[in-house]
């Protein structure tokens, strides 16, 4: 099965924003502007929490986080088993009102795992309020 277009493209070809090069910047910021003009079928793990965790581009960046979550709820990107489901629970309220069935489909994995997430430490509580 071969994946959609849009994971083919860059964030700025799909955003249609083109960014330029930050100056003085630092290796965060550096990263985050070489990963808007990556594919987003090569994103890693750590790709895509980076940039939730900053909360860039998120209509983009949360459908592929969920896909990697579905196939393993506890992804781990450069820290912790499950920091990318973490970065996903500490996105900002904002996004969960305007993307309501991204939301609900988040908060169905966390009611469906529950117990591990919270045995593993994951803090569900925050999302679960305002979900």
């Amino acid at each position: 099965m071969t994946e959609p277009d849009w994971q083919e493209q860059t964030l700025e070809m799909l955003e249609d924003q083109y960014w330029e090069e930050p100056l003085l910047a630092d290796n965060r910021h550096q990263k985050i502007h070489a990963l808007r003009q990556t594919p987003l079928n090569q994103f890693s793990t750590e790709d895509i929490r980076l940039m939730i965790g900053h909360g860039m581009s998120l209509p983009y960046l949360i459908p592929l986080a969920i896909d990697r979550l579905n196939k393993n709820l506890f992804a781990e990107g450069d820290y912790y088993p499950g920091d990318l489901l973490q970065s996903v629970l500490n996105v900002d309220l904002s996004f969960g009102l305007t993307n309501r069935q991204l939301w609900q489909y988040i908060h169905q994995l966390i009611i469906k795992n529950l117990f591990e997430l919270e045995e593993r430490g994951i803090n569900t509580e925050r999302f679960l309020e305002l979900s």
